[in-house]
């Protein structure tokens, strides 16, 4: 999904195309600081690895729709598997580094 960097740390970001940001993901930003900060630690992080780390259910359940919205932010890339059979991971933009540092 290719952003439109010019949009990137507003309310409504924008892909390439004109797609705006869903509304219904901002509840999800919330967990910015804990899953990146957990996306930072693991070694090759997916979905199920962050799941697993995951300290309750709401956490594990909003994992997905965060992935989502935290792509959307600019704050994590998508890395596809270049074997045959393996898993999507996901490493942290500068962006995101940005804001664990604390400069948001």
């Amino acid at each position: 999904m290719p952003i439109d960097t010019k949009t990137l740390g507003t309310q409504t970001p924008e892909t390439t195309d004109g797609r705006k940001y869903p509304s219904y993901l901002h509840a999800f930003e919330r967990y910015d600081e804990e899953l990146l900060a957990k996306i930072k630690q693991l070694e090759r992080p997916t979905l199920n690895k962050l799941a697993l780390e995951a300290p309750d259910a709401k956490t594990r359940s909003a994992i997905s729709p965060w992935l989502s919205s935290a792509e959307w932010r600019g704050l994590i890339k998508r890395v596809e598997a270049q074997e045959m059979v393996g898993k999507r991971r996901y490493e942290l933009t500068p962006r995101a580094e940005k804001k664990l540092s604390g400069h948001s």
